[in-house]
């Protein structure tokens, strides 16, 4: 719950610089427990709805997980939260993702393109011919085609050339130093064209798929191929997040325990903390302050005073203040 709280006010302090809607992530360690991705997204709503935010301007991003999109579909059905599923990784999984009302999807395009090279062990330069690019093209083309209302959106680039191809994505998440080349940059955008192998392909694939009513889960009725790739681009990123996160909520914890023990230990205490870590940047500056009287020194009232504690009660001697 402390993760949740803290990831909720690094989004909310940034709400300005970000256009509507906004978008914000369940605990991705959890892209197995469908339950908890379901009332972590509400209390993420309720957050926002305190704020003075309503939750037809939030987005849920919940990872594309068999349990992801299921918890996808109840939010959307039930509850009326707008959903995000991430890490969508080709056509058939994009179908499900579809099928399940998620709002939006994201494909990360340099993560999919590096699955493709290393499957092929091939380095292509010229995109048009590459077996990734053809894929998003297909997942682009058959949602048009059905005219399907999710949006599908392309992030994790690894060059700006890799738009070009891609440009009929509905939208793009680009690094703050892409947005700023892309300033100054022309990358021509075009489509594919009517008869492009990613063309023939979205007209080809089975819509509906109906892949969410099978027993085994969707992703078991795909072939070993999707599979695999499925495996290397979905399971492989939400490893590396949860190393990410377990870092991230070590250091809160480290950082939590520091301000309770602040917060509870006796002044005198405090006051030897307070002094070494003065001492300490000190020297680390090469200066020795002159100010710092010894602690026997120290006109205990007016420090009482100045900490806001009292002063001693009429039992108490004020030595035993301190």
């Amino acid at each position: 719950m402390t993760m949740e709280r803290l990831l909720f006010e690094i989004g909310y302090a940034i709400r300005d610089r970000v256009n509507r809607p906004h978008i914000t992530f369940v605990d991705p360690r959890k892209y197995h427990d469908k339950l908890y991705m379901i009332n972590n997204a509400r209390r993420l709503v309720k957050y926002y709805k305190e704020k003075g935010i309503h939750k037809s301007q939030t987005i849920v991003s919940i990872p594309a997980t068999h349990e992801g999109v299921a918890a996808a579909k109840w939010l959307e059905e039930e509850d009326d939260i707008h959903t995000n599923l991430y890490l969508v990784s080709g056509l058939m999984h994009a179908a499900a993702c579809a099928e399940a009302g998620a709002t939006s999807i994201t494909i990360p395009v340099g993560r999919l393109l590096n699955s493709q090279e290393r499957k092929r062990k091939t380095a292509y330069e010229d995109l048009q011919a590459h077996p990734g690019i053809e894929t998003i093209q297909s997942i682009i083309v058959y949602f048009k085609l059905h005219d399907i209302r999710c949006r599908v959106i392309g992030s994790e680039f690894r060059t700006l050339s890799e738009i070009g191809p891609l440009g009929d994505f509905d939208a793009i998440c680009v690094t703050k130093d892409q947005a700023d080349r892309l300033k100054w940059s022309q990358v021509p955008i075009t489509s594919p064209s009517v008869d492009s192998s990613a063309s023939l392909r979205a007209r080809q694939a089975q819509y509906p798929t109906k892949l969410l009513g099978t027993e085994s889960g969707f992703l078991n009725a795909m072939s070993l191929d999707t599979r695999n790739t499925v495996t290397s681009t979905l399971f492989t990123a939400l490893g590396e997040m949860k190393a990410q996160m377990d870092d991230l909520e070590a250091i809160v914890a480290t950082e939590v325990h520091r301000q309770f023990e602040l917060l509870t230990l006796d002044l005198r205490s405090l006051y030897r903390r307070r002094s070494k870590s003065r001492r300490s940047e000190d020297e680390n500056h090469r200066m020795i302050s002159r100010d710092v009287m010894p602690v026997d020194n120290l006109p205990k009232r007016n420090l009482a005073k100045a900490l806001n504690i009292g002063g001693p009660s009429p039992e108490q001697d004020e030595e035993e203040v301190f």
